[in-house]
């Protein structure tokens, strides 16, 4: 009848502005605040900062601290407060941060730290869940993608594809990389090769070298055309070459000895 066709008319809709939403460019990578270069791709070249909550790229951070010749305990590139010396402190400076500034990264490592029984916490699994869910309301997209994958596979909560979906489009839709490239392996392992390929071509544009790895299968199978696949290779060296630098290659070369100044998620 009438009303039956309205709602799926209405249901089309609904799923194609979705779609517009969720396949549009992603916004621009945040800069790091003491260099302004683009964050590298990779949280592991990046920390958190807690007294300031600041995240700043490896290259800074390494270089401030060769500068001090203080590598024990130093300062803060950004804010140059000197670092706690026990766990019992920083995580006092998390939950601050918290509380009083609503910061999702900070609430993220909390999580962090409740999941694995770090800085001294137990480990509660439970605990880990809910400042998940709450960091990714506050805007953390590492805590999403996270989350997302806890109930992608069902660990430590009942396997919800639905709320996968949900914190992994939210993520992708911010500009994480990482929740992109699962969106199209999510599609890809569901013979939905369209829809996997345009996740990939948008994750391998932002710099995941393991979605160019997919690019480059998809074209090698007819997938993608040669020109789809230049533009990738395009987009994906001049997102690299943005985030690169003399001092954040020199900090990958020093990252062994100063990995004590990555305490805590990044």
């Amino acid at each position: 009848d009438h009303r039956s066709q309205h709602k799926a008319a209405c249901k089309k809709k609904l799923a194609e502005l979705f779609d517009e939403q969720l396949f549009a460019p992603p916004p621009p990578r945040e800069d790091c605040p003491i260099c302004f270069l683009p964050m590298p791709a990779s949280v592991d070249q990046t920390t958190y900062k807690v007294c300031c909550g600041k995240v700043i790229c490896c290259g800074c951070l390494v270089a401030a601290a060769n500068v001090e010749n203080n590598t024990h305990s130093p300062k803060c590139p950004f804010c140059r407060n000197k670092a706690v010396n026990s766990d019992s402190k920083l995580v006092k400076q998390y939950r601050k941060r918290m509380e009083e500034n609503n910061d999702c990264i900070a609430t993220y490592g909390l999580a962090g730290m409740y999941l694995f029984g770090n800085m001294g916490l137990p480990q509660d699994t439970s605990k880990a869940i809910e400042l998940l869910t709450l960091a990714s309301e506050q805007g953390s997209l590492e805590a999403a993608v996270n989350l997302a994958n806890m109930y992608e596979e069902g660990n430590g909560v009942t396997r919800d594809v639905k709320k996968f979906l949900h914190y992994t489009q939210m993520a992708a839709i911010k500009g994480n990389e990482q929740a992109r490239f699962n969106l199209g392996a999510y599609e890809q392992a569901r013979g939905n090769h369209v829809r996997a390929k345009k996740h990939y071509a948008i994750a391998a544009r932002a710099g995941h070298d393991g979605a160019l790895q997919m690019c480059t299968y998809d074209y090698r199978s007819g997938i993608l055309t040669k020109e789809e696949f230049e533009q990738i290779l395009r987009g994906h060296k001049d997102e690299q070459d943005s985030m690169k630098s003399e001092q954040r290659d020199i900090a990958m070369v020093e990252l062994a000895p100063h990995e004590h100044l990555f305490v805590g998620p990044k």
